[in-house]
């Protein structure tokens, strides 16, 4: 009887240590899945990183051609300032009525615009 009692306790204590190991077993398998997972969703976010840092990198090239841009328009239209002034100058010298002359337009074609504007 002693000996059925021992055999019987080791038969559980096997038993119980198989579900134990199973158990881990399982959880290992469930930690596993999750390591993987996560490090598939790192790969994906690294990758995005990778993908906003070269649209910056981008956006700052464009930024830079942008501005160079944009100063040679100033420098151009500078340049049209001064020959729109030359010019106004040089209409001015040779019609010394200009300015009364440009005076009339501008009041007339205000009139014109207050008449069309009651219409």
């Amino acid at each position: 009887m002693n000996g059925e009692i021992t055999r019987s306790a080791a038969e559980e204590a096997k038993r119980k240590a198989l579900e134990d190991l199973e158990a881990e077993q399982a959880q290992s398998r469930r930690l596993s899945d999750d390591v993987e997972r996560l490090k598939g969703e790192l790969l994906e976010k690294s990758g995005a990183i990778a993908q906003a840092g070269k649209v910056i990198e981008d956006l700052r090239v464009a930024n830079t051609e942008l501005a160079r841009s944009n100063r040679e328009i100033e420098r151009a239209n500078t340049r049209l300032v001064g020959e729109n002034t030359a010019l106004e100058e040089s209409v001015r010298g040779t019609f010394p009525l200009s300015d009364f002359f440009f005076e009339v337009c501008s009041v007339s074609f205000k009139v014109s615009c207050i008449g069309v504007c009651r219409s």
